[in-house]
């Protein structure tokens, strides 16, 4: 069952196009905080770059629509050469009959409940020629073209909803969206398998498998979903009143909502609700404590349990000792950790709530979870803003002086050498997709990283050779000094060429924004120093 258009009902929602325009633009395309004054389509044509809807980011590329709701906020920047989108603006209005006599009144919703953000579309370019088809017509309207112009725009409006696309690029049933509006409206109230099947026309387990293949989760922790995020909206109000929010989201049991709640979020609603003014702490070999920094907070005790291989297990143990001392010495209120230290866990617990943060590859998610759990959503935000607009200026910047050259990143850590890969990692997504450097072929492109021994490294056959000395102990030097006496060392392009360049722990630094920063200005630095030299013939010619 499709979605429609109810154009015959009592109360009807009724699309009417207000203006359609093809923009054009050239490199460094900006946008601004711009504001939309009404509800918005906007097909990309031609381009890609990064668009932020209401502090959402979404990477934008040709033939990619997205919806904007009226008062959405539009920030944006073009990686290409050229840009070129349509824009579809409505004026949406609302029909009621009454007493035999319809009535207008202006609406400023979009048609089908639809929300700001990108809409996935199956038979993209077909969607991409009724649109242009529409904005032809529209360029030649005249007064009796009027209802053609309107009746392409329905027909528009109606495949799109014909054909929208699930994040997973399964095809939208509006059967199962109607339940989960159902869900939205009555959370409070108790719910029931049969009432969302019933809504949805279809038999429990049928409903139920559809459902999880649609939106990847049950319908019950769809459910506990909504209502856990209705919940930490509450919970930041003030005055508030657990065992009022408990059952204004649908758990009429008190203990029962914090057990859902301490699941769903890590901690207690109790320390949520003063999640801003905790002292925390953290146990990571990540560097959690650096995403902390980056959020205005200052961890008051760190942890970190990796095994030095230049230290004795007597050593070791020392050291760590020491730390859990002066962390348990600052009486935290809350330990944020790594799955690196969950072998911890009783020892960490036993001095504060301990919350381990899943082991993802996303630095961002990692970052965000950090964000929410010391109420710093809005700075992780505008880091994330920030980083992206400057990835590209850095990326246009870094493609002039190393153009299609080859970079390697070789991390030397006794007793092996690490050649980092091109997967896997928020290192190699930075290098090679976001700033658009070129891996040369010895870079694994199946495996975050390989480790040799210094004789058995292949040759390094790349343009630029970036190094990070894990630790400057003697071992590490040795290696070193070993990698430096095999003919792949000496054979590489990199080395003959003199580009050869140190650089600070930036597998460690790509997990935080600031880290990030580092990076890119470290890698404007060697670029610009490259070209410095090049410029004074002292090295070869790009």
């Amino acid at each position: 069952m499709n979605e429609q258009l109810p154009f015959i009902s009592e109360t009807s929602t009724l699309p009417l196009l207000s203006s359609m325009c093809r923009v054009r633009r050239g490199e460094n395309f900006r946008v601004h905080g711009k504001t939309v004054s009404r509800p918005m389509l906007c097909l990309i044509l031609q381009g890609e770059g990064v668009l932020i809807l209401n502090d959402q980011i979404h990477k934008a590329r040709a033939h990619q629509l997205f919806v904007l709701e009226k008062g959405t906020t539009i920030e944006a920047a073009s990686r290409s050469g050229v840009t070129e989108c349509i824009l579809l603006s409505m004026n949406t209005v609302q029909l009621k009959q009454v007493r035999g006599e319809w009535k207008m009144i202006s609406d400023p919703c979009l048609p089908f409940q639809w929300s700001t953000g990108p809409m996935p579309v199956r038979h993209e370019q077909q969607m991409v020629s009724r649109m242009e088809q529409l904005y032809t017509a529209y360029q030649g309207v005249q007064q009796e073209h009027f209802i053609n112009i309107h009746t392409q725009l329905h027909e528009l409006l109606q495949y799109i909803s014909e054909n929208r696309l699930e994040a997973n690029q399964e095809k939208v049933d509006p059967a199962l969206e109607r339940s989960i509006m159902y869900m939205h409206r009555f959370m409070g109230e108790g719910i029931s398998m049969d009432q969302l099947a019933k809504i949805a026309g279809l038999t429990p387990s049928s409903y139920s498998r559809s459902f999880k293949k649609a939106k990847d989760m049950s319908p019950t922790d769809y459910l506990n979903r909504l209502r856990i995020e209705e919940a930490k909206q509450q919970l930041q109000l003030d005055p508030c009143s657990i065992k009022d929010v408990a059952e204004s989201v649908g758990y009429g049991n008190e203990y029962y909502f914090n057990r859902k709640f301490r699941q769903a979020v890590g901690i207690s609603p109790s320390i949520y609700m003063k999640r801003e003014q905790l002292r925390v702490a953290t146990a990571s070999v990540l560097g959690l404590e650096h995403n902390l920094s980056s959020l205005g907070l200052e961890a008051i005790a760190t942890l970190n349990g990796f095994t030095d291989q230049e230290l004795s297990e007597n050593e070791h143990q020392h050291k760590l000792t020491l730390q859990l001392n002066k962390l348990r010495q600052s009486k935290p209120d809350l330990i944020i950790a790594d799955t690196h230290h969950e072998s911890y866990y009783d020892k960490l617990k036993s001095i504060a709530p301990t919350v381990f943060l899943e082991p993802v590859q996303d630095w961002k998610q990692i970052h965000s979870r950090i964000a929410e759990l010391v109420g710093r959503e809005k700075q992780a935000l505008d880091h994330f803003k920030q980083l992206e607009f400057r990835t590209l200026d850095v990326g246009k910047r870094l493609q002039q002086f190393f153009d299609h050259e080859r970079v390697t990143l070789v991390e030397v850590k006794p007793p092996m050498i690490r050649l980092q890969g091109t997967i896997n990692h928020p290192l190699s997504h930075l290098l090679y997709t976001e700033l658009g450097l070129q891996p040369a072929q010895i870079a694994p492109p199946e495996h975050q990283w390989v480790d040799y021994p210094a004789e058995r490294i292949p040759v390094l056959d790349t343009d630029h050779l970036f190094i990070h000395r894990l630790s400057m102990h003697p071992a590490s030097e040795k290696l070193l000094r070993r990698l430096k006496q095999t003919s792949s060392w000496n054979r590489s392009p990199a080395v003959l060429g003199g580009n050869v360049h140190d650089i600070s722990s930036w597998l460690m630094m790509s997990w935080t924004p600031s880290g990030r920063h580092q990076i890119m200005d470290e890698l404007i630095h060697i670029a610009e120093q490259h070209a410095a030299l090049s410029h004074a013939g002292l090295i070869g010619q790009f």
